[in-house]
């Protein structure tokens, strides 16, 4: 079917247009009415209109709301349920997340706009709703801009329209804003620097490490200043710790802030010359209020650039008197190691052997069995021979022989041997029969005498010339031996014999010994070459940290002992042949001398190993850990990492603290913000402990004894305490001192007493006197010193055994440095003993009185003015205290003296502030202890929300110092083995206010 055709759906065409006609009459009519009301917009404009100013007053409020918590931040949240909320993590971020909740809250109830009859406003949940975790839960926040901004989205921002008291729209939104509030990156900073503050040395940079150094690098000058004999009673003193502290505090705030405190700084600066001058003027004994006056008129220094590497100490060790212990065995006679004497008899008594050669034979055959007939069998055959030797003519090629040896005679002989075999038969009637038989057996044997020299230490080298005149010293050189050779060869029944003998494998290879001649300048000349090579040897040293050293770590006769061994080669200097026996036996001579010098290297090695290990031990009781103080002392320090930028250091962080120095003193309060005026505050307390500061004591002894046992002192530190009682005696007439003294000197006289018989049994068998001359020459020796406490000094380092020598032995070079020698070892051996050690009591008590008497001494010269001989006195007195522990497995030898000093530091600003400019908006980020609170829940009373700690620190670090042996050691020689700081008391020792508690107001 066609379209057209199709009818089916079809409107009619009259109801269509009846339908136009309606719709266009009902538009027109509409368009004719003039009073219909227009569209009510004000409900969308007043939501629009607050929905502005909620932005706009969220801005307001987390601006004054970052500032709010920089003035007053809450790093320590309080028990209560706002406290509670903010947890012990991220504390401070969500104490400012709660800040902004409040302060939101607040800028939001003011938000309200109107519109003809339609009211919005906006609002927050009240935090008594939701809570201060549900308020917090709100806010997010996070740095922007590199640390220069804060960004902050307040979430379930309620925007609400209302109309005669009915809702007429509402929904929930939330905002982001961003001020140029630095709160972040301050409170970042600040928590930085108080971690380098509070950091351990071994692990990171920090204050601790560079304190460290600071104290490393003021010990060592003054410890060698004192082992000078300078008049420094406290090697490290607590003006000290305070000045390297605030150093390192500067260090830190460089490394966090990017700058330092301006106030700081200087006070750093006027404290290093204060201090500088205070220790330079009583190294000269001047002090006093003319001293004041100067220090206070002094102007300011700059401080010296901070070091790139902690400041190591290193200590030479040498071999030292090993060399002497050494050579004095070599002297002697010993079973289990050469002498130079042994080393003679052996260069010069070479071995003599005869030998015999077989170098040609022609041997007949044995006839076989021959029987008289066919029924006879052998019974019996017995041999029997005859041997016979001649001299033939003809020349033998030397035989081949080893270095060092020589053929002193040769001789040629023919041996005939004839052998007669005799058989006996029995025949079938059983009767006998005799047959004979012989052959011949010709031979040529050379017999040779060989001369050779027996086995010395040292390389093996070719001899020349050798069992004839000359060589080195011009002398026999053996030469005699070859005219012995023929004896020998006689003793054995001649060459004839010898030759039989070889033939019939019976020859005595077994050598002789003959002595030969030696030249008469032998023994001086080898002795005065080994006593070249003692002094070379004597003078090898190695360099040992003195943290190593000090901590039980050293091991410096192990090193020794290991260069000794790498330059062995050298030090023996053989020549590429010897220029003779009397070359070869010097040389032999200089290996034995190593040897023994190796030998008493390991030794010591092992005793120091000992020592080591009691070292740690005693330390330990002391809380001192050694390894960890050997990691502390050990750890680079790098400039780049102290001065290390932040990536907002453009923020322009100014760091501020109150004190700016962190003095040991109090601090008026009206000086420090923080603080009431009606208060004082000391910020810094310090307490060092020296821990070896007796000649010996209950922690020395701990090491010591470990070799020496216990109960005495050596006889060179009571000397000193001796003379240095004998000094201040000079210049104070003190009872109790004067008591004590007098009950050391006998106890003093009586060790000595036991090393002068030492000293005349030396000289009697060393110097060949009779027992009278003997005493005469060591009383002539201890002569030269005036009293009891110079000789026993005089007796351990060596100076009486020079003095003793120069009077037994004035006029042999060779005798007198033997004695000498001897002299040394023997009587520093003996002065270590446990017969001459001195009761610790009496050198203690002694040395103690001496100490406090000088300390009266110099402050009395200091306050009228000294005269140059009570002044020479005092600098003599105070420099001859002994102290410090003797590093030595057995005190010979004395390898150095080290002494330790544990240091503790507490400070804390009163108010730490770090302030922001530039383009930031100003603000402050404040430190200073006290308790924060907020109205958190809108009531209009402040709730406790926590509190702020003080930026503080608390630092333990150890100090070492060695010096090289000799002297008097050093440690603190005032009596104060701990030095504390008034601040230093009470179960808490710290920063504090002079309050009953220690604590400041608001606190």
């Amino acid at each position: 079917m066609r379209l057209a055709d199709d009818d089916r759906a079809r409107v009619p065409f009259a109801l269509v247009g009846v339908l136009l006609l309606v719709g266009s009459s009902t538009f027109a009519a509409s368009l004719a009415a003039p009073d219909v009301g227009t569209v009510d917009r004000s409900t969308d404009v007043a939501m629009d209109r607050v929905d502005a100013e909620t932005t706009a007053a969220l801005r307001v409020a987390v601006r004054e709301a970052a500032r709010a918590a920089a003035r007053d931040p809450v790093t320590t949240a309080g028990n209560t349920s706002a406290g509670r909320a903010l947890g012990t993590n991220r504390t401070f971020e969500n104490y400012l997340r709660l800040r902004v909740a409040v302060s939101a809250r607040d800028a939001l109830s003011s938000v309200e706009h109107r519109r003809s009859t339609t009211t919005a406003n906006a609002s927050l949940a009240p935090l008594s709703a939701v809570g201060a975790a549900g308020a917090m839960r709100n806010v997010s926040l996070s740095a922007v801009d590199g640390g220069r901004s804060l960004s902050v989205t307040v979430r379930n921002v309620s925007l609400v329209a209302s109309r005669d008291g009915r809702v007429v729209a509402e929904r929930t939104v939330s905002r982001r804003v961003t001020v140029a509030v630095p709160v972040l990156a301050l409170h970042a900073r600040t928590t930085d620097y108080q971690r380098r503050l509070n950091r351990s040395p071994v692990y990171a940079p920090g204050l601790a490490r560079r304190t460290t150094a600071g104290l490393l690098a003021v010990t060592e000058a003054r410890a060698l200043a004192q082992h000078a004999n300078a008049p420094i009673e406290n090697v490290l003193g607590n003006r000290h710790v305070a000045l390297s502290t605030n150093a390192g505090v500067l260090a830190a705030q460089r490394a966090s802030f990017g700058r330092a405190d301006p106030d700081a700084a200087r006070g750093v600066r006027a404290a290093t010359l204060r201090t500088g001058a205070e220790d330079l003027f009583s190294a000269s004994g001047a002090s006093g209020p003319a001293t004041e006056r100067l220090l206070a008129a002094a102007p300011t220094a700059n401080p010296s650039p901070p070091p790139e590497t902690m400041p190591t100490k290193t200590l030479t060790v040498g071999v030292n008197e090993t060399a002497d212990d050494a050579f004095l065995a070599l002297l002697r006679e010993h079973r289990d190691s050469p002498s130079l004497r042994s080393l003679f008899r052996i260069a010069y008594t070479p071995n003599v052997t005869v030998a015999a050669d077989v170098t040609d034979s022609a041997t007949g055959r044995k006839p076989a069995p021959d029987a008289p007939g066919p029924s006879w069998s052998l019974v019996r055959e017995r041999a029997d021979r005859e041997v016979s030797a001649e001299a033939t003519s003809g020349v033998e090629s030397s035989p081949a022989v080893a270095e060092g040896s020589r053929v002193l005679e040769t001789a040629t002989r023919r041996v005939v041997v004839e052998h007669t075999v005799t058989r006996t038969w029995r025949g079938a009637n059983r009767s006998q029969r005799t047959t004979t038989a012989t052959w011949t057996d010709r031979h040529r044997v050379r017999v040779d005498v060989v001369g050779s020299l027996r086995s010395l230490p040292g390389p093996s080298r070719s001899v020349t010339p050798l069992f004839e005149r000359g060589g080195a010293l011009s002398g026999p050189n053996l030469a005699g031996v070859d005219r012995r050779a023929s004896d020998e060869l006689a003793a054995r029944g001649g060459a004839d014999a010898v030759a039989r003998r070889a033939v019939e494998g019976r020859v005595d290879g077994r050598p002789e010994r003959r002595l030969g001649e030696r030249p008469d300048g032998l023994y001086p000349w080898v002795y005065e070459d080994v006593k070249t090579l003692r002094e070379e040897v004597r003078n090898l040293s190695v360099e040992v940290t003195a943290r190593d050293t000090a901590t039980g770590n050293a091991n410096a006769a192990a090193a020794l002992a290991a260069v000794v061994r790498d330059r062995r080669r050298d030090l023996i200097d053989a020549p590429a042949r010897y220029d003779g026996v009397s070359d070869r036996v010097r040389v032999a001579a200089r290996s034995a001398y190593l040897d023994a010098v190796l030998a008493r290297l390991d030794e010591r090695a092992g005793e120091t190993a000992g020592q080591n290990r009691r070292l740690e031990t005693a330390l330990d009781s002391r809380g001192v850990n050694a390894t960890a103080t050997r990691e502390r002392l050990s750890t680079p320090l790098v400039r780049a990492e102290t001065g290390r930028r932040n990536a907002s250091d453009d923020a322009g962080f100014v760091p501020d603290g109150d004190p700016a120095y962190l003095s040991l003193s109090s601090v008026d309060g009206r000086a420090v913000d923080g603080v009431s005026d009606d208060a004082s505050y000391t910020p810094l307390a310090a307490r060092n402990t020296n821990l070896f500061t007796l000649p010996y004591g209950d922690l020395a002894d701990s090491v010591v004894d470990g070799v020496l046992g216990s109960g005495g002192v050596p006889l060179r530190t009571a000397g000193r305490a001796l003379m240095a009682a004998n000094r201040t005696l000079a210049v104070r007439n003190d009872s109790t001192l004067r008591d004590r003294r007098d009950g050391l000197t006998p106890a003093v006289a009586n060790s000595l007493r036991t090393v002068e018989l030492t000293a005349v049994d030396v000289v009697e068998s060393e110097a060949g006197r009779s027992d009278t001359a003997a005493e005469a020459a060591v009383d002539a020796g201890l002569a030269r010193w005036d009293s009891h406490g110079e000789r026993a000094v005089a007796t351990a380092n060596g100076s009486l055994a020079a003095a003793v020598a120069a009077e037994a032995a004035p006029n042999d070079a060779t005798t007198h440095d033997r004695l000498e020698t001897t002299l040394r070892v023997e009587l520093r051996e003996e002065a270590a003993t446990d017969s001459v050690r001195v009761p610790r009591a009496a050198v203690n008590e002694t040395a103690s009185r001496t100490r406090t008497l000088a300390t009266e001494l110099a402050d009395e010269a200091a306050s009228r003015g000294a005269d140059r001989v009570t002044g020479r006195v005092l600098n003599g007195t105070l420099g001859s205290v002994p102290a410090g522990l003797p590093l030595s497995p057995t005190l010979n030898p004395w390898v150095a003296t080290t002494n330790l000093w544990v240091v503790e530091a507490h400070g804390a600003y009163a108010r730490f502030a770090v302030s922001t400019g530039d383009d930031a908006v100003p603000t402050t980020y404040v430190r200073d202890g006290s308790v924060v609170r907020l109205d958190v829940d809108g009531d209009g009373e402040r709730e406790l929300v926590g509190s702020n700690e003080r930026v503080g620190f608390e630092l333990r670090t150890v100090v070492v110092a060695v010096v090289p042996p000799g002297g008097n050691g050093v440690g603190d020689v005032d009596g104060d083995a701990i030095e504390t700081s008034s601040a230093w008391s009470g179960p808490a020792p710290g920063p504090r206010c002079d309050t009953p508690t220690g604590r400041c107001p608001g606190e």
